[in-house]
């Protein structure tokens, strides 16, 4: 039974951690908006099964070390994971195109400015609709660089 009661409070918890933290997330979209962030309509906030598994997950490994040493309750792991993935979803993506700004050039990239080495286009100059791979009109910035990775390395393609 205990077991049970358990469970039932860490399912609780992240499903209001995964709510919560889209609630937040939508308060932060507004005020930078210059809406009014108090004004949610809660209607447009849904969840998926998606976003309780990780706070479960994370409740369930609370158990093991090295997690075990911060003696965390379950259900206070399942709704802040929840409640941080949730509230920082959007953010992700801006701190990846900060990294990728800014840490190429140290890594032999060509820094925020770089071309890309190949262009995606959709259709191809004979007018059927099979994807071409074409590279780009612009040099790279430095002409000593490589455009891509080291000498003799190919990237995964389909």
């Amino acid at each position: 039974m205990r077991r049970l009661r358990t469970l039932v409070f860490v399912l609780l918890a992240a499903i209001a951690g995964a709510a919560a933290g889209r609630l937040f997330a939508e308060a932060r979209r507004r005020a930078e908006a210059g809406e009014d962030p108090t004004a949610i309509d809660l209607e447009s906030v849904r969840l998926r099964p998606q976003d309780v598994v990780p706070g479960v997950v994370a409740a369930f490994r609370v158990g093991e070390a090295p997690w075990s040493w911060l003696h965390v309750p379950t259900w206070l792991a399942a709704f802040a994971v929840n409640f941080g993935a949730a509230a920082l979803a959007g953010d992700l993506q801006k701190i990846r195109a900060t990294f990728e700004e800014s840490g190429l050039a140290d890594f032999g990239g060509h820094g925020g400015t770089r071309q890309p080495a190949e262009t995606y286009v959709t259709t191809s100059t004979n007018g059927d609709s099979a994807p071409v791979w074409t590279a780009p009109d612009a040099p790279p910035d430095r002409p000593d660089a490589e455009p891509r990775g080291s000498a003799g390395f190919t990237p995964f393609r389909d």
